[in-house]
């Protein structure tokens, strides 16, 4: 199978593959320190957030020795359904060395792939037709979806060539930047509306 748009020095047909094929599964810590680690949650919209920015407080409480340790590199599935991600929402913790995230995610490293190419490829939504049918029912009182970590690995994916997958990823992760600097022009632009209405006007 071929995508419809790709870089010109490729050409080969991109492979099928299961997400367990290229897989490794993160569970727990075996940290007896965990206090100067930062303590991290997925929003489906902004990516990893430090816990206590996004709920105003530390929320683990005495359960950080349950919370995963995730590296650098590696990825977590939130597997929470929301109105950006009813399917939910794959990211790569790529802003800490190591920190700690809820023991319900999905967590896993890529072995012989590109794990931004991945987080990219579950923000197309091309995947959510492969995660409807790993759905037993509907979500559960907690808000997360029943897919199992094993069936989650069984999620079949296309995938080219590592060349071509760190190509894409890279050539995304610039459009981000991007994207980054203009939202902080808007905001600052915000700002000095706010300030101009407030003095200009009795």
């Amino acid at each position: 199978m071929k995508p419809k748009l790709r870089f010109k020095e490729f050409t080969d047909d991109w492979e099928e593959k299961k997400l367990g094929e290229i897989s490794e599964r993160i569970q727990g810590n075996s940290l007896s320190d965990l206090s100067n680690i930062e303590i991290l949650t997925i929003s489906a919209s902004k990516g990893w957030l430090k816990q206590k920015d996004r709920f105003s407080k530390v929320i683990a409480g005495n359960e950080l020795k349950n919370y995963t340790l995730l590296k650098n590199g590696e990825l977590s599935y939130n597997h929470g359904n929301s109105k950006i991600a009813p399917y939910g929402t794959v990211f790569v913790q790529s802003n800490y060395d190591k920190a700690l995230v809820p023991k319900v995610y999905h967590s896993f490293k890529v072995i012989g792939n590109s794990n931004k190419f991945i987080q990219y490829y579950f923000e197309t939504r091309k995947l959510d037709r492969g995660l409807r049918k790993l759905v037993s029912s509907s979500a559960r009182m907690d808000g997360l979806l029943n897919i199992t970590y094993n069936n989650f690995m069984t999620l079949l994916l296309y995938l080219p060539s590592l060349p071509e997958q760190e190509k894409i990823a890279n050539f995304l992760s610039l459009l981000d930047q991007r994207i980054e600097k203009e939202e902080r022009k808007v905001e600052l632009l915000k700002e000095e509306k706010k300030g101009l209405l407030q003095n200009m006007f009795v």
